[in-house]
C-alpha cells in the first residue's frame, strides 16, 4: 500500500513539473513575440501584406479627411403666388379667366442640394460630380475645421459627371493625393468619405466589387463598383485606397439600402483635368453609331472572333462619312490599336486630339480595308440632344439596308427601307407592335430610303396617329403609331 502511495505521488510530481515547464516556456516564447506598435503600422500602411485593422483605417481617415469638403448647391426657383380668391378662380373648369386677373406675384425660394468634394490643389481647386453643382446659382463649401467659402465653377463635363470648382481661402489648403485607378484590383480594400444625408465627413469601408462597370450613364461610364456604403450626399467624395490615395469619385448608387455604389475612376478625371481648368472639355469625334458583336453577328458575318465594333449608322457629314465608312463595317483597329469591344472605341476616339488623322481598319464583306479619317470635334450637347429626341420620340433605332443585312434577314435585293435594330420598352413603336428586325418601308405615303431620311421624317411628325408600312416575314402591313408631343 505504501509503495502504491509513493508511486502515485511520483506521478503527480512529474505531472506538475511538466505543466509548470510548459507554462514557463509558453510565457517565455510569448514575451519574444513582436509587439504591434503605432510606428510598425505606419510603416506597413499601403503594403499589400499590411494587416487590415481598424487602426489602419483610422490612419487613412486622419490623412484624407482634411482634404474632403462639404458642398451645398443652391438654385433660385420662382413660383407664382396668388392672393385668395384669385388663385381659385384663375382657370376654373378649364375656362380662361386668366386675362381678367391681376398678374401674379413671383415668390422666390432656394432649392438646395448637398454633395461632397475633395481638394486637389493647395490654391483651392476641388473635384466633385457635375450633377452636384450643375445649374447652381450659389455654391458653398465647408472644410473639416468648419470654415465656409463661396465657390465658383471652373469647368464641367456632363459626359463623365466630373466638375472642377474653386474657393479662395487665402492660404494653402491640404491636398488629396491622386492614385492610379488602373492598378486597382477586385477585392482591394477601399474607403469612402463624404457627407451622406448631411452628416459631414462620414467614413465607410468595403472592397472593390467590380471594375469597368457600365450603368448606362453615357459613352464613358467605366465605373468602379464597391460595397463601401455610399448614400445621397456622398456624391463627389473620394474613394480611397490603403495608401490614402484617391482612386475614384463616388457618383451613384444602385438604389437606397442596396449597399452597391459606383465611382468614376480617378484616371478618367485626371485625363480631362487640363481641359476642365480651361472651362471646356473638347473631345474628338468619329461620327458613327456602333453596336457590339453578338454571337449571331459573328456567325452571320463570318468573323474569326467577337472583337471589334459594328457600324450600325454613319452620321451624315461626319468624319466617318467623308472617309468612306459604311453601315455594316466592323471596326477592328483604331490608329493601329486593336478594338477589343464596342465599349472601348468611344474612349479611344475621345483620347485623341481634334484634327488628328488616324487610320481606321474595318472588315467589309470579308475584306480588310484601311481608311484615313481626320477626326472632328464632338458636336455640342444641343446637336446630340436634337438627334436623341428624334430617336426617343418613337422609341426606335434603325439602320440602312446594306447587302449584308439583306442577306442575313433574307430580304429581296431591290428592297428599299430601313431595318429596326432596337425598340424601347413601352414606347409608341412598341405599343404599336413594331419589332426588332422589321423593315419600315413607308411613313404615311412617303417612302423611306435611308436612316437619315427616316429620322428627318420622324422629326417632322405632328401629334396624332401615323401609318407605318412594315415588312415582316414576307408580308407587308400597316401599323398605326400614336405620336405625342
Amino acid at each position: 500500500m505504501r509503495r502504491i502511495s509513493l508511486l502515485l505521488g511520483a506521478v503527480i510530481a512529474v505531472g506538475l513539473v511538466f505543466v509548470l515547464g510548459f507554462w514557463t516556456g509558453w510565457r517565455t516564447n510569448s514575451a519574444h513575440l513582436p509587439a504591434i506598435s503605432q510606428p510598425a503600422f505606419a510603416q506597413s500602411l499601403g503594403s499589400s501584406n499590411a494587416p487590415i485593422t481598424p487602426y489602419t483605417f483610422r490612419q487613412i481617415a486622419e490623412k484624407v479627411s482634411p482634404c474632403v469638403v462639404s458642398i451645398t448647391a443652391r438654385k433660385a426657383v420662382k413660383v407664382p403666388e396668388f392672393d385668395f380668391p384669385f388663385w381659385f378662380f384663375e382657370q376654373p373648369f378649364g375656362f380662361g379667366w386668366k386675362k381678367r386677373l391681376p398678374k401674379p406675384r413671383q415668390r422666390q425660394f432656394w432649392r438646395t442640394a448637398g454633395g461632397t468634394g475633395f481638394i486637389i490643389d493647395a490654391s483651392g481647386l476641388i473635384l466633385t460630380n457635375n450633377h452636384v453643382v450643375e445649374d447652381a446659382d450659389e455654391i458653398d463649401v465647408k472644410l473639416l475645421d468648419d470654415r465656409e467659402f463661396t465657390a465658383k465653377v471652373i469647368g464641367r463635363d456632363p459626359e463623365t459627371d466630373v466638375a472642377l470648382v474653386k474657393i479662395e481661402a487665402g492660404e494653402d489648403l491640404p491636398v488629396a493625393a491622386l492614385g492610379d485607378s488602373d492598378r486597382l484590383q477586385v477585392g482591394d480594400w477601399v474607403m469612402a468619405i463624404g457627407n451622406p444625408f448631411g452628416y459631414d465627413h462620414s467614413v465607410t469601408v468595403g472592397v472593390v466589387s467590380a471594375k469597368d462597370r457600365r450603368i448606362g450613364l453615357g459613352n464613358y461610364d467605366r465605373f468602379i463598383q464597391t460595397d463601401a456604403m455610399i448614400n445621397p450626399g456622398n456624391s463627389g467624395g473620394p474613394l480611397v485606397n490603403l495608401q490614402g490615395e484617391v482612386i475614384g469619385i463616388n457618383t451613384a448608387i444602385a438604389g437606397l439600402r442596396t449597399g452597391i455604389g459606383f465611382a468614376v475612376p480617378i484616371n478618367t478625371a485626371r485625363s480631362i483635368l487640363p481641359q476642365l481648368k480651361t472651362g471646356k472639355v473638347i473631345r474628338a469625334w468619329l461620327g458613327v453609331m456602333i453596336q457590339p458583336i453578338t454571337p449571331d453577328f459573328q456567325q452571320s458575318l463570318g468573323l474569326p472572333n467577337r472583337q471589334g465594333a459594328i457600324v450600325s449608322e454613319v452620321i451624315p457629314d461626319s468624319p466617318a462619312e467623308k472617309a468612306g465608312l459604311e453601315s455594316g463595317d466592323v471596326i477592328v483597329e483604331f490608329d493601329g490599336k486593336p478594338v477589343k469591344s464596342s465599349r472601348e472605341l468611344p474612349e479611344m476616339v475621345a483620347a485623341e486630339p481634334v484634327g488628328k488623322k488616324v487610320t481606321v481598319t474595318v472588315l467589309r464583306k470579308g475584306k480588310r480595308i484601311e481608311k484615313r479619317v481626320k477626326l472632328g470635334q464632338r458636336p455640342g450637347e444641343v446637336q446630340v440632344a436634337r438627334q436623341g429626341k428624334q430617336r426617343s420620340r418613337l422609341g426606335l433605332r434603325v439602320q440602312d439596308l446594306s447587302d449584308q443585312i439583306k442577306g442575313r434577314y433574307d430580304l429581296p435585293e431591290d428592297m428599299q427601307g430601313v431595318i429596326v435594330t432596337d425598340v424601347k420598352f413601352n414606347s409608341p413603336a412598341e405599343r404599336a407592335g413594331i419589332k426588332e428586325g422589321d423593315v419600315i418601308l413607308k411613313i404615311g405615303w412617303r417612302s423611306i430610303r435611308s436612316a437619315k431620311e427616316f429620322y428627318e421624317i420622324c422629326g417632322e411628325l405632328r401629334s396624332g396617329v401615323h401609318l407605318f408600312l412594315i415588312y415582316r416575314d414576307g408580308n407587308q402591313f400597316f401599323v398605326a403609331v400614336k405620336v405625342r408631343k
